[in-house]
């Protein structure tokens, strides 16, 4: 984490080359689409990856299908085969290899895995995703170290802001989790919110048990501009939860 900026986000070189996968993705958002690497604990999806977005000629069917169904709370996205290294910038800010990518476009979760039930409905095949910037990325292993207190990141754009868990091993059950969410006591811009705002939640373990509830009220700190900023963190709704993928092996 670069501990001057506050943002979370590796902090020198160019990304190792990786191989081709697969890798879904949860999409949050109604007018800016967000979409959130499904990550597992192990290689090569041990990365946690969220990107700001665009649907291009699909935009219009994805806002309209949200509208039609303000009961879904994320939809997938199914994508082509690629690296997700492909998509980061080069430490002096050079082009990414790749700025979009194609797939087909889910209401719910694509694979209706048991925590996520739901019928998935297809939105759009061949949508072309335009990445307008790149919020996070990093990779976790075995040997990273974990935060004390429970960590996440604050992104979005405009009135809609989230709350995604920092994800930092694959040597203990980590978890996946997604939410909405306000902060009081904390104006920041669009520009602030484009790479993330880490937020440490205070007194709390950065584990399982000590994860945001739904319309929870808690103490926190924002690391903004190289300085540290107490807040209070108005849990909305959970978008999407999931360990399973996260077990250790």
């Amino acid at each position: 984490m670069d501990e001057h900026s506050g943002h979370m986000h590796p902090t020198g070189g160019h990304p190792e080359p990786e191989a081709p996968s697969f890798h879904g993705m949860a999409v949050v958002g109604d007018d800016t689409p967000f979409l959130s690497h499904l990550p597992m604990a192990h290689e090569p999806h041990s990365t946690q990856l969220i990107l700001q977005g665009s649907f291009g000629s699909s935009q219009r069917a994805y806002r309209n299908d949200r509208k039609a169904h303000p009961e879904a709370r994320f939809y997938t996205f199914a994508p082509e085969i690629f690296a997700l290294s492909d998509l980061y910038p080069g430490e002096a800010g050079e082009p990414p290899t790749r700025t979009s990518f194609t797939g087909s476009l889910f209401r719910n979760h694509f694979e209706q895995p048991e925590a996520h039930p739901e019928t998935p409905v297809e939105i759009a095949s061949d949508c072309v995703v335009d990445v307008v910037d790149v919020v996070t990325h990093h990779k976790f292993t075995a040997d990273d170290q974990q935060p004390e207190e429970l960590t996440y990141l604050l992104f979005g754009k405009g009135p809609e802001r989230f709350l995604a868990h920092w994800i930092t091993t694959t040597s203990r059950q980590e978890f996946d989790h997604l939410m909405t969410a306000d902060v009081q006591g904390l104006e920041v811009s669009d520009d602030q919110l484009r790479h993330g705002i880490e937020l440490t939640v205070t007194g709390r373990p950065d584990e399982l048990g000590g994860k945001l509830r739904e319309r929870e009220r808690a103490a926190a700190v924002a690391a903004v501009n190289g300085g540290h900023v107490t807040v209070e963190v108005e849990a909305g709704t959970e978008l999407y939860f999931e360990t399973g993928d996260l077990t250790p092996h």
